[in-house]
């Protein structure tokens, strides 16, 4: 079955109010997504002071940010497309300890179309650069288009 663009752009807005939902009850989100054109950055300090200021919204918007790759790693994939959209809770952040990795729950949407629920933890090295990501199973919320 073929989508209309119209059809894809209704789908687009749903998957985008579902990310909104997974803030757990109306708690703020932060999120990040992928430019149209990549430019290269220097990687993310997550742990830096700046971010231990800004705490847990912080946290989770840098967490958002190496998600969709624009934080000094590839963005996740979860075997059918690439991260395009993150969105986390700073509320599930559970702790902000330097050296330890970080966590928090996310909505994911993904280049394949589907949108799923996951907890995204981030592992950083000595000078604060994130070196590993990775996601629980997590759970679906829409599925990829035309599936």
């Amino acid at each position: 079955m073929k989508l209309g663009s119209r059809d894809i752009q209704m789908r687009k807005i749903m998957a985008i109010a579902a990310l909104g939902v997974v803030g757990f009850g109306g708690v703020a989100a932060c999120g990040a997504a992928t430019p149209a054109i990549r430019q290269p950055r220097p990687p993310t300090l997550l742990p830096s002071a700046s971010a231990a200021r800004a705490g847990h919204d912080g946290v989770a918007q840098d967490i958002a940010r190496i998600a969709v790759g624009n934080g000094g790693l590839a963005a996740l994939d979860n075997g059918d497309g690439r991260a395009t959209l993150a969105i986390c809770d700073p509320g599930t952040v559970p702790n902000l300890h330097i050296g330890t990795p970080m966590s928090a729950s996310c909505g994911i949407s993904y280049s394949d179309g589907s949108v799923w629920r996951q907890t995204v933890t981030v592992t950083f090295d000595s000078h604060g650069h994130p070196v590993a990501d990775w996601t629980d199973t997590g759970t679906e919320l829409f599925q990829p288009i035309g599936g």
